[in-house]
């Protein structure tokens, strides 16, 4: 065995990745480094990283280890779908965040849908290794690792050194999605609208709207991208107005909604449109890593409110409200109410 490869197995994968992934601000960037210190360690055929909205958990943005032939529908039917195993939003609420569908279908991984009807039959994947990625409580990245025909299952032991890179690739996601002009609105605020029918295709859209899709990724192999499906696919079969925000490739926040017409499993409406400042405000104040109460706080600093009104609002004494301001007034580095202010305004 080459001995780079042996002294780099002798380094715990957690340290590994932190080193490697050290000043990356770059996502595709980070998510390739991610996979090769990963693979050093977890042998893998395929790998996907992606980004996720820190308030919905919805995938925002998806970096693959190789092309995929198709697009991103069918990923996006199962995953928002009707429940299944090791769903990212299941793994997210566990201690450990890691699921590996060999361990916890005890050896009978094609009890999964998604591995069953979808990835095994359209790219020869039998077994999967999820992560979900959280700074604290709150999600922002998912990794996935695949194995193929003739490759042994991933392990439980395999999944608990994957567990313990959680909170770095979390950590490097957020720091990359605020990192250059990701504070930036876009420049235009158009808003654009498109109806998307039962199978995902296109059946009218508005004139801003191509430029939308194109700053969300463009199309591939004919699709939508991977971050407007998702959020179709959860509108859809959830019956219900579904919201997530992601940062377009020309730097600005934007919104997405999807409304669904006529009801579950249907046809929706999808609008997208520039990022509100407070929408962003708060995606970074989530960056800095505030807890929600010290956000409830924020928003109605924002708003005008005295402490005293603010104390009224949230049911807390005058006091806790000092207290939550100086905690915040210690994360994002400034001294004052109006600094702060200026700070979340630039």
């Amino acid at each position: 065995m080459d001995r780079m490869v042996v002294a780099s197995r002798r380094r715990s994968l957690t340290d590994r990745v932190e080193s490697a992934t050290r000043g990356i601000g770059d996502l595709d960037l980070l998510a390739h480094t991610v996979f090769g210190a990963v693979a050093v360690d977890i042998p893998h055929t395929f790998a996907c990283m992606a980004s996720t909205d820190p308030s919905t958990e919805l995938i925002t943005r998806a970096f693959k280890s190789a092309p995929l032939p198709i697009g991103d529908e069918e990923f996006a039917a199962t995953e928002y779908g009707a429940p299944d195993v090791n769903q990212f939003a299941e793994i997210a609420r566990r201690p450990v965040p890691v699921g590996a569908l060999s361990v916890d279908t005890q050896g009978r991984p094609q009890q999964c849908r998604r591995l069953r009807d979808y990835m095994t039959p359209r790219f020869g994947f039998t077994d999967e290794l999820r992560l979900a990625c959280l700074s604290g409580h709150t999600m922002w990245g998912a990794l996935a690792l695949y194995r193929g025909d003739g490759e042994a299952p991933f392990t439980r032991e395999e999944a608990a050194r994957l567990a313990g890179i959680h909170p770095v690739v979390a950590d490097r996601i957020r720091s990359a999605l605020f990192a250059a002009n990701s504070w930036s609105r876009s420049p235009d605020d158009t808003a654009a609208v498109l109806i998307v029918d039962a199978q995902d295709r296109v059946s009218d859209m508005t004139t801003a709207a191509h430029e939308r899709i194109d700053d969300l990724g463009g199309w591939e192999h004919g699709s939508l991208p991977g971050n407007v499906l998702v959020v179709a696919a959860l509108a859809r079969t959830s019956g219900a107005p579904a919201t997530t925000r992601v940062l377009g490739l020309s730097g600005g926040w934007l919104t997405m909604r999807a409304m669904p017409l006529g009801g579950a499993g249907r046809a929706v409406a999808i609008t997208i449109d520039a990022a509100s400042a407070t929408v962003v405000g708060e995606l970074a104040l989530a960056a800095r890593g505030l807890t929600t109460r010290e956000l409830d706080v924020v928003r109605l600093v924002l708003q005008g409110a005295s402490t005293k009104a603010i104390a009224d609002s949230l049911f807390l004494s005058p006091y806790t409200v000092q207290d939550h301001l100086k905690s915040v007034f210690r994360k994002l580095g400034v001294g004052s109410r109006r600094e702060m202010i200026a700070a979340l305004s630039r």
